[in-house]
């Protein structure tokens, strides 16, 4: 039931679009209202489905350079709908039961859409508004019933119009009372439930500020970066532009890249051009193979199909040739979202299955899974992992922000500890993925999640490696690059911290 609420969300998110395109269109074409009633409510209905799409080409680096200078007319349109239901609301000309709800909720999100509008371009804000912003994102959380919505730009708040004027159908007042419920709701959910909880969120943040790196004089722990989409075709020239220049900048450590199963050869033979000055430059190549449905979660989970994940794992291995293969990003984190719960068992024959691939091909390649989500069944396979007679070389973790814990990582973090002090593994560990979500928390947020997960990781001498997610925001917000190209203040973070460490190795 719970993997329902988010397509849920979604068509609750067309519904609202629909019913304010024809009724703010026929409104504004009610010669009894006033004229600059009728002209708010025919901008409204003329900007919202352009403002929205608008808003999502700008979520993503590949569109949002050749769009970003409109990346207002959102903000804007969320202004206009809360100055609408205000003015219907204070002339008398809506019923204030659901007048009264679907005005408060308007400002309050246009509120949200301003904050977030301003983070986007670089400016941070005092903790109150960071807090509410913070608090918007955690209520989209709880009623789309997965943290994965925090990234996404499908799940918002879409504005709602406000009917002024008298139902004419019992069918439409009662559509109408649902509607400001939902707005109540909504209220309710993001000031009562979220507020509290994003400002414990916010400090917890800010706790780990100074946390320190600790120096690693061997020179043994890389700092890596994941690059482009998920790919299943070739890569999209603006991701290549934009994230080979961020690599030039940053000089990292080592390259991550996710593929998705079914992955074309063309796909993979222009990403290996588009690999070749990076490993050029000697940077480790770590490759996982994905999920599809990551962005928009399916309906049903996609099963496990062995058969075409080993046959893009090995032209994955035959042209790429990297250094460490994930044959399953997260298993019991995105993959858990895409498959469904898997039992342990199943995975650890698949990645049995994959390893013998793997080697067949090149006895050099290491092989590595990561832990995410901290469960019992994430335990399991940990466990078998870091046995002598697992085929895995490497053990890992994913470590982000979760809102379900109070927000920070240390919940992740002590488990972690638990697993490696408990069973003392011998083999490598790595970071295989951290981050954070500017755009759900605030930018200095995403800095001070990535700072602090390198603070406990290099303070680990059996880690040796940390991939920070990820260059920039391709469907996801979680990039070290905003969509209009601006660097965030973690891209900062990450490269003071290979300079102390290259420092202290030297």
């Amino acid at each position: 039931m719970r993997e329902l609420l988010a397509p849920a969300q979604l068509a609750l998110t067309i519904i609202i679009l629909i019913w304010d395109i024809v009724l703010a269109g026929r409104m504004a074409q009610n010669r009894q209202a006033p004229r600059l009633f009728q002209a708010i409510c025919g901008l409204a209905a003329l900007l919202v489905l352009p403002g929205l799409l608008l808003t999502l080409a700008t979520s993503t680096v590949i569109t949002g350079r050749a769009v970003v200078a409109m990346d207002w007319m959102w903000p804007v349109v969320l202004a206009l709908f809360a100055v609408q239901a205000v003015y219907a609301l204070a002339r008398r000309m809506v019923n204030p039961l659901w007048g009264l709800p679907i005005a408060a909720y308007n400002v309050l999100i246009a509120l949200v859409g301003f904050v977030r509008y301003m983070i986007g371009h670089g400016h941070a804000f005092v903790e109150p508004l960071a807090a509410l912003l913070a608090a918007q994102s955690l209520a989209m959380v709880f009623v789309g019933g997965t943290s994965s919505v925090l990234a996404t730009p499908f799940y918002l708040n879409m504005p709602m119009v406000s009917p002024a004027f008298p139902a004419l159908r019992p069918l439409t007042g009662s559509f109408r009372l649902v509607m400001s419920l939902i707005a109540l709701l909504w209220i309710l959910v993001i000031t009562v439930l979220g507020f509290p909880r994003a400002i414990v969120q916010l400090r917890n943040y800010e706790a780990h500020r100074h946390d320190q790196l600790r120096e690693r004089p061997d020179a043994d722990f890389a700092i890596g970066l994941k690059i482009l989409p998920d790919l299943a075709s070739p890569p999209p020239p603006p991701a290549i532009r934009s994230d080979s220049a961020l690599l030039d900048t940053m000089d990292v450590d080592a390259i991550e890249v996710v593929v998705l199963p079914g992955a074309s050869r063309t796909a993979i033979d222009s990403l290996a051009r588009t690999l070749d000055p990076a490993r050029r430059d000697s940077a480790l190549l770590v490759v996982a193979l994905g999920y599809r449905g990551k962005l928009v979660p399916e309906l049903e989970k996609a099963p496990l199909d062995e058969t075409q994940r080993l046959a893009t794992l090995r032209l994955v291995v035959d042209r790429l040739r990297p250094d460490i293969v994930l044959p399953a990003e997260d298993p019991y984190g995105s993959g858990e979202r895409a498959l469904g719960a898997l039992p342990p068992e199943e995975w650890e024959a698949y990645l049995s299955r994959a390893a013998h691939v793997v080697k067949s091909i090149d006895r050099n390649i290491r092989i590595g899974v990561a832990a995410s989500a901290y469960t019992r069944n994430d335990s399991v396979l940990y466990a078998w992992a870091i046995a002598p007679k697992s085929p895995i070389d490497i053990a890992g973790f994913s470590l982000f922000p979760s809102p379900y814990v109070g927000g920070g990582i240390q919940a992740d973090t002590r488990t972690a500890d638990r697993w490696m002090n408990s069973l003392r593994p011998r083999k490598e560990h790595w970071v295989f993925a951290t981050g954070g979500y500017p755009l759900a928390y605030g930018e200095r947020s995403q800095e001070e999640a990535v700072w602090e997960v390198m603070a406990w990781a290099t303070d680990r001498p059996i880690i040796k490696g940390l991939i920070v997610y990820e260059a920039g925001d391709y469907g996801q917000s979680r990039g070290l690059r905003a969509p209009n190209g601006r660097l965030r203040p973690a891209a900062a973070a990450v490269m003071r911290a290979m300079r102390g460490l290259r420092e202290s190795a030297r």
